[in-house]
C-alpha cells in the first residue's frame, strides 16, 4: 500500500516500524560503496558492452541487498502490506517483485526517507 493511501495513523506506524529496516539498508557499508563507485563505462563502446557492465554492477548490489539485508527488505514489505517479514518470506515471488515495483513508484514514501538522508535535491 502507498503511504499516500494510508491515513496518518497508520502511515506514522508504518514509517516508525521500518525506520529501523532503513536505516540498515542505508548505512550499509558494502552496498553504500557500490552505490557511490560510478559504473565506468571507458571500455564500453556498444550499447550491448554497455549493457554487460550495468549488469556487473548490479550483480554486485543484489547478493548484498538479497541476502545480507533480505530481513530488512522483508520487513519494509510486510509493514507496508499488513504481513510478517515470514509471510512475505513465504508469498510467491513475482507478488514480491509486485511489491518492491510498487515500493519504487511510491514517490511520498522515498521523498521521506530523502529528506532523512539529506539527500534531497534543493528546490
Amino acid at each position: 500500500m502507498k503511504l499516500s493511501q494510508m491515513t496518518t495513523d497508520k502511515a506514522t506506524d508504518v514509517l516508525c516500524e521500518i525506520a529501523p529496516y532503513a536505516i540498515n539498508i542505508m548505512t550499509d557499508e558494502d552496498l553504500m560503496s557500490e552505490l557511490q563507485s560510478a559504473i565506468n563505462f571507458d571500455e564500453a563502446n556498444t550499447m550491448a558492452e554497455k549493457i554487460a557492465v550495468s549488469v556487473g554492477k548490479i550483480s554486485k548490489i543484489l547478493p548484498i541487498l538479497l541476502k545480507k539485508r533480505k530481513n530488512d527488505i522483508f520487513g519494509i514489505l510486510g509493514a507496508l502490506n499488513d504481513k510478517s517479514i515470514e509471510e512475505i518470506g513465504k508469498q510467491n515471488i513475482i507478488k514480491t517483485m509486485s511489491q518492491i515495483k510498487d515500493i519504487s513508484k511510491d514517490k511520498e514514501l522515498l521523498d521521506f526517507f530523502k529528506s532523512c538522508t539529506g539527500t534531497e535535491e534543493s528546490e
